[in-house]
């Protein structure tokens, strides 16, 4: 049975930026069962099958999506809300119509911690990848708002040991790393 109607009921301004907004829709029927059709696919998605949610970042937006409500942060106005709602009513429905042909994902991908990068990265502050220090570069790294490929010092020689580690850790949790290393890791493998 597919979702007829997901209406916008609260529009908010948006706690992490108050240029922007927030919004709470609810759906007309429980999709607690498409979930994890949703996790398989949405790439990066955090699932979380005991509390029936998962957690999208889309071109900056955060959106979160429960059995009967969707919530959505870092949104540019009532357009793009309606936008992000559409998008996600067609794709729970393609996962509806499609069920069979796709295997769903019961997995939680786990988000990194800043820390954790942090300790694999050159930590020489070079500023090359645009952030002040190594630990604000984490930190986006970590939130998916930048990538590896940014760190020009973790790609020098003396680094390799740690850059494969990165890498490992990154391809593991579920981020996407760059299909050169990701062809790599798979070949090493074998």
């Amino acid at each position: 049975m597919t979702v007829k109607e997901i209406k916008i009921e609260h529009i908010l301004p948006c706690i992490a930026d108050t240029s922007l907004i927030r919004f709470i829709a609810y759906i007309d029927k429980d999709i607690s069962d498409i979930l994890p059709y949703l996790n398989t696919k949405i790439e990066n998605a955090i699932y979380n099958h005991p509390g029936r949610s998962i957690t999208i970042k889309k071109e900056g937006r955060l959106i979160g999506v429960h059995a009967r409500q969707i919530a959505g942060g870092k949104i540019l106005d009532i357009k793009d809300a309606e936008y992000i709602i559409g998008w996600l009513k067609d794709l729970i429905n393609y996962c509806y119509d499609n069920k069979d042909s796709i295997e769903p994902n019961y997995e939680r991908r786990q988000r990194l911690q800043p820390l954790d990068i942090y300790k694999l990265l050159p930590r020489t502050n070079c500023k090359r990848c645009g952030e002040l220090t190594c630990l604000a570069y984490a930190v986006k790294l970590s939130g998916e708002e930048t990538d590896i490929m940014r760190c020009y010092e973790i790609f020098q020689g003396e680094h390799t040991q740690k850059r494969n580690e990165l890498l490992k850790m990154l391809k593991t949790a579920g981020y996407s790393i760059p299909n050169v290393f990701a062809e790599k890791e798979e070949n090493n493998e074998d």
